[in-house]
């Protein structure tokens, strides 16, 4: 279980500096990599997305190395505020082809990681 705790981690590392990228490419006209911010989306949904993506990612780091009980219950706040997002720009405002598939994808991401969450006593 420790290395599950350990790939947590680093994906939620991923994920705040992901959204440090988005909120960059939200600030600079010009960043040094390729813009990746959908560019579907209104400006005004994008301090939500990316607040949304690093408040999640702050939290489960900070949990997770606080050993904070309340862990579990913040994530299953946090994704079902990231799910509920993505469904508005799902149904919203995406355009691709596979969107569908990536938004039940999402899902069954955070049910996974909310059941590890919930099962394992190392993590809350």
């Amino acid at each position: 279980m420790q290395y599950i705790g350990y790939l947590l981690v680093v994906i939620h590392l991923f994920l705040l500096g992901w959204s440090a990228g988005g909120f960059s490419e939200m600030i600079f006209s010009n960043v040094p990599w390729t813009p990746y911010t959908n560019l579907d989306f209104p400006k005004w949904l994008l301090p939500i997305h990316w607040g949304s993506v690093m408040i999640t990612s702050i939290g489960f780091l900070i949990g997770y190395f606080t050993k904070w009980s309340g862990t579990p219950e913040f994530m299953l706040a946090a994704y079902t505020m990231l799910f509920t997002i993505c469904v508005i720009e799902t149904f919203g405002f995406m355009t691709s082809t596979s969107k569908y598939i990536a938004m039940v994808a999402e899902l069954v991401v955070y049910t996974a990681i909310l059941i590890i969450l919930f099962k394992n006593n190392s993590f809350g």
